[in-house]
């Protein structure tokens, strides 16, 4: 009797399991559908080319598709970068530590160099204010949580993306030569 009941109740938690499962793929094949829909109906009132209308290309729900600007963040080896560009990829800023004040090793003390250029990039970019904007970070490992918030409170972050080229265990360190041993004569 007790070795039924348990087999009955693995049985059923897996039919549970594999429903909830479901379920969910339904609800994004429907808003998939809705989706598709909604882009025929744009499509049909002979509009023909959808990016042709100022990026304001509307869904159900009112998302937009579209990002208006990108911010890039770069901490390279000797410096700290950050720029703004749009679509397109026009540059609209470009900021460097050096611009901030930071000079020599300064440069590479990343929270530093990073929350001033944030900063300055929030008081200088007023056309950011209620956009959708992209977030690329290169080689931002530690600081991403730091970044991202700072910029969260005054922008509209539509996407975060991170892109770490830097290798986990570094490259080969290079063999050592072993000295030559001379006896020296007195």
């Amino acid at each position: 009797m007790n070795l039924s009941h348990t087999l009955f109740n693995t049985v059923s938690n897996k039919l549970k399991l594999k429903i909830s499962l479901l379920s969910e793929e339904r609800l994004y094949v429907n808003s998939l559908h809705v989706q598709i829909e909604s882009l025929k109906k744009i499509k049909e009132s002979n509009y023909k080319d959808i990016s042709v209308q100022k990026n304001q290309v509307k869904i159900n729900n009112n998302q937009d598709l579209i990002v208006m600007y990108i911010i890039n963040i770069s901490f390279l080896k000797a410096n700290t970068t950050i720029h703004i560009s749009d679509i397109k990829g026009n540059m609209r800023l470009f900021y460097s530590a050096g611009s901030v004040g930071l000079i020599g090793k300064q440069k590479r003390k990343r929270r530093i160099a990073a929350l001033k250029l944030i900063s300055l990039l929030l008081k200088r970019a007023t056309f950011l204010n209620k956009k959708p904007v992209a977030l690329h970070l290169k080689n931002v490992n530690s600081y991403r949580n730091i970044i991202v918030s700072k910029l969260k409170r005054n922008l509209f972050i539509r996407v975060v993306k991170s892109f770490n080229q830097t290798p986990y265990n570094g490259c080969r360190k290079k063999k050592v030569r072993r000295k030559k041993y001379t006896k020296k004569f007195r």
